[in-house]
C-alpha cells in the first residue's frame, strides 16, 4: 500500500497531481495529513479526497503554536502508533517540511521505503533556507526513490550519493495546468499591479526592513499598485503598520486558485518564496527573489528571476524590462504526476 503525506498547502499542491493519477491508474493508496499548517490549507484541500489519516489534533488547542521540535516531535509520535498498526510499502513524501522529514526518519525506522517528490535541491546552505535545507538534504539520504525535478536537481542527488534517482520535472507545473484548466485564471494583464510577498523564517529578522523598503519601492513607483496578501506568521504580521504609501496595499490572505490569478495579472512578482519561483514561470512573469540565495537557480537561468537579497528598489527596473518567449516551464511539461507513478507502479 501506497501512503500519499502531507502537511502544508504547497505539499497538497504538489502532490495533488500525483493523487489524480494514482486515481487515474486505479493504483491502491491512502493519504495522511500531519496537520502542520491546519491555518492555511482549508483553501486547497479540496483538491485531495478526505484523508484516510490526520495528526490535526495534535496542532490545535492551547499548544497549538509550536516550536520546530515540537512539530517534529508530534509527527514522529503519531506516525510511529500509525505504522506500528498498519502496513505501507511505501511513503510519499514532498519537498523539504517538517512533515517530510519526520516521516522519512520513522518510515526508515520501520523499513518503509521512501520516495522523495522533488528532490535534489540545494543551496548548500544550511541557514539558508533554515530549516528546510537541512531537511531535504537528510531525506536525501534516507529516500529509496528520488524524483529530481531538474536536472541541476539531479546532478545534486547524484554526487550526493542518493539512490534510484529519476528526473520527472516538478509537479507544481501539472498543478498549475490542472488549474488554470479547471478555474478562471486566464486574467488579462494588468500592467499597474505588483504581487508581494514575504514571509520565509531567514527574513523574519529584518522584516521590519524589508517593510521599509517596500515603502520606498512604492513611493518611487506610484504608477503601480503593490499588493501584499500577508502571512499569518506573527513574525510578519507584527510589521504590517509600518507600511504607509496608500499604492501598497495589504490583504488578507489568500487561496491558491486567487494567488494564480494575481500571478497572472501582475506585472511581475516580488517575493521570497520558493514555490512563487517556479509558478511565475508558468505565466512567464519576471521576478525579484528577496533571498540571497535559491535552490531553484534554473528560474535565473532563463532570465525571469533576479536574487536581490534587501535590495529591492535598485532592482526594479530589471522587472520593468519584457521578459522573452518561454515556449515551456524550466521545471517541467505539466506530466509529471504520470512519470513519477510509472516508476512507483514498477517497484517491486
Amino acid at each position: 500500500m501506497i501512503l500519499v503525506a502531507y502537511g502544508t498547502r504547497p505539499e497538497i499542491i504538489k502532490l495533488f497531481p500525483v493523487v489524480r493519477e494514482l486515481q487515474r491508474q486505479c493504483i491502491p493508496f491512502k493519504t495522511l495529513f500531519t496537520g502542520q499548517q491546519t491555518d492555511l490549507y482549508a483553501d486547497v484541500k479540496d483538491l485531495l479526497p478526505p484523508p484516510d489519516y490526520s495528526f490535526a489534533q495534535f496542532f490545535t488547542g492551547h499548544d497549538k503554536h509550536n516550536t520546530l521540535a515540537k512539530s517534529f516531535i508530534k509527527i514522529c509520535s503519531a506516525a510511529e502508533e500509525l505504522f506500528s498498526s498498519e502496513k505501507f510499502g511505501t511513503i510519499i513524501v514532498q519537498g523539504d517540511t517538517t512533515t517530510a522529514w519526520a516521516l522519512s526518519q520513522i518510515g526508515f525506522y520501520n523499513k518503509i521505503r521512501i520516495a522523495h517528490v522533488e528532490a535534489g535541491l540545494r543551496t548548500f546552505d544550511l541557514d539558508n533556507p533554515f530549516p528546510e535545507e537541512a531537511n531535504r538534504v537528510l531525506i536525501g539520504q534516507l529516500a529509496s526513490v528520488s524524483f529530481a525535478p531538474t536536472s541541476g536537481a539531479q546532478l545534486n542527488l547524484e554526487r550526493s550519493g542518493a539512490r534510484n534517482i529519476h528526473l520527472v520535472g516538478n509537479t507544481v507545473v501539472d498543478a498549475v495546468k490542472i488549474i488554470r484548466n479547471e478555474y478562471d485564471v486566464a486574467t488579462p494583464v494588468n500592467a499597474n499591479t505588483v504581487l508581494v510577498t514575504l514571509h520565509r523564517r531567514e527574513n523574519h529578522a529584518i522584516m521590519d526592513q524589508l517593510f521599509d523598503e517596500l515603502n520606498r519601492v512604492a513611493h518611487t513607483y506610484p504608477k503601480f499598485n503593490f499588493v501584499l496578501p500577508i502571512h499569518p506568521n506573527p513574525n510578519v504580521q507584527k510589521h504590517r503598520s509600518r507600511f504607509t504609501m496608500p499604492n501598497l496595499a495589504v490583504i488578507a490572505p489568500v487561496g491558491y486558485i486567487d494567488m494564480l490569478r494575481l500571478i497572472a495579472s501582475s506585472a511581475f512578482l516580488i517575493t521570497d518564496s520558493g514555490g512563487l519561483q517556479e509558478e511565475a514561470s508558468c505565466f512567464n512573469k519576471k521576478i525579484l527573489i528577496v533571498r540571497e540565495t535559491t535552490e531553484r537557480p534554473e528560474i535565473i537561468d532563463v532570465g525571469l528571476g533576479k536574487l536581490v537579497g534587501k535590495n529591492i528598489l535598485a532592482n526594479i527596473e530589471w522587472a520593468l524590462g519584457q521578459p522573452g518567449a518561454l515556449p515551456v516551464s524550466p521545471f517541467g511539461d505539466g506530466h509529471s504526476a504520470e512519470k513519477i507513478v510509472k516508476v512507483l507502479s514498477e517497484l517491486k
